[in-house]
């Protein structure tokens, strides 16, 4: 397209379960989007991999190929970033781009949502994860990942709704349809869930909140049960944000909708809707770098 290399800007948000990429012009224009699959950083090269395919989708949407990377600046937000290591990692692969800015996908989140703002954010999507931003100064609530963290997350309603099936399975709690749904794809058989479980990334057991969430519409006690204890964990992080000194809160990714029935009453007159998504917010992140602005630190 012969334009200034300060004049495409693109930002890539990439999660546990999928990526997507978006391109604006200087002046804010879309020019195109695509979407991908699972972008953690901790993936490794299947994540840079994964982002650059989303990428390149992006630009085919904007009537762009290969030849143009180089005059777009780019902004990741991604998962699995918190981590020296993993930020190394992205930073240190080979792009194509004219600049290549990184931070974690919930400072782009809050980028997004606030527009640089005094606020916070919490991620509900494969994982969990809050940030505030307040005074210029960046405070993290959880976000350590699936072993450790990720609390009301769908990796964690997944994996709670596998243990409590078992559970009914023997005996040691009431059968209903959701344990029956869940059983059913293992063929009720403790030994292939357990190679399963093995093998499961945060991905595969967050496919099962959205069967989580169906049960529930239908008032199945376990799943509301589940729901109910994720809407709390939760909870205790939208709280703890609001006491950092973040007045409202934007819950942002996949599951953030529709588990705000499951969450206690007295957060939510602390949540708002974010101004942009994390997508745009990548975008401002690579802007940022682009025009020397300074960062939360």
């Amino acid at each position: 397209m012969g334009l200034p290399a300060d004049q495409l800007f693109i930002g890539v948000d990439g999660g546990g379960t999928s990526c997507r990429a978006r391109i604006r012009d200087a002046g804010g224009r879309l020019l195109g989007e695509g979407r991908g699959g699972p972008a953690n950083a901790r993936l490794g090269d299947a994540a840079f991999a994964e982002i650059l395919k989303t990428c390149r989708l992006a630009l085919a949407a904007a009537g762009l190929g290969d030849a143009d990377f180089g005059h777009i600046h780019a902004g990741f937000g991604l998962a699995g970033t918190a981590q020296a290591e993993d930020r190394a990692f992205i930073l240190g692969q080979r792009h194509p781009f004219a600049s290549l800015a990184l931070d974690t996908d919930a400072y782009a989140a809050w980028l997004g949502a606030f527009g640089g703002k005094d606020g916070a954010i919490l991620i509900v999507g494969t994982g969990s994860c809050g940030l505030a931003v307040v005074g210029g100064k960046r405070f993290n609530v959880g976000g350590w990942g699936a072993d450790i963290s990720d609390e009301g997350s769908g990796m964690a309603i997944g994996r709670a709704t596998i243990r409590r099936a078992l559970w009914a399975l023997e005996g040691m709690a009431k059968h209903t349809s959701l344990a029956d749904a869940v059983l059913a794809e293992f063929d009720r058989s403790p030994e292939k869930i357990v190679p399963w479980a093995a093998a499961a990334k945060p991905a595969d057991y967050a496919r099962f909140a959205p069967i989580v969430l169906d049960f529930a519409s239908r008032a199945d006690p376990l799943a509301t049960s589940i729901l109910r204890e994720a809407g709390d964990d939760l909870g205790r992080m939208i709280m703890r944000l609001v006491a950092i000194g973040a007045a409202k809160v934007a819950l942002v990714g996949g599951l953030a909708a529709p588990i705000v029935p499951f969450l206690p009453d007295a957060v939510r007159p602390h949540l708002i809707q974010p101004e942009a998504d994390a997508v745009d917010g990548a975008i401002l992140l690579a802007r940022q770098t682009v025009f020397g602005e300074a960062r939360a630190g």
